[in-house]
């Protein structure tokens, strides 16, 4: 039986150019810099360069690995990489949400990974 199940790549653009940005949802530099690549594509033009987002977890960002998969998972919707990049946007806008205080406190210590789950999809629509 053939397996069907297959992630959008995350790739906007399609210029000779590639520019591949590492990222972790919940990382407020990652967040920053999430926030200006739509620019970037458009000031360059998306026959001139590719943009390729990686997701990389980081074991800091407690709730990293749950968010990284809620991203991919997005991604194998019908509207693939635009589900992936809704959940992106959802959690870059509430990214305290997501995260804890000083990694290790805070509200989110009473969280579980549904809790999680069900605030992406809420703010994400997906």
């Amino acid at each position: 039986m053939k397996n069907m199940w297959r992630a959008d790549p995350l790739v906007w653009g399609h210029g000779p150019r590639v520019f591949e940005v590492f990222l972790e949802p919940t990382c407020p530099f990652s967040v920053k810099a999430f926030g200006k690549l739509d620019d970037l594509l458009g000031q360059a033009g998306e026959d001139q360069i590719t943009i390729k987002l990686r997701l990389q977890s980081q074991p800091w960002h407690m709730y990293s690995g749950v968010i990284v998969r809620c991203i991919l998972a997005a991604s194998t919707l019908e509207s693939g990489k635009a589900a992936a990049k809704s959940v992106m946007t959802a959690v870059a806008a509430h990214r305290e949400e997501f995260e804890f205080d000083y990694h290790c406190a805070g509200p989110n210590l009473d969280a579980t990974p549904n809790d999680i789950i069900g605030r992406i999809e809420r703010y994400s629509g997906v």
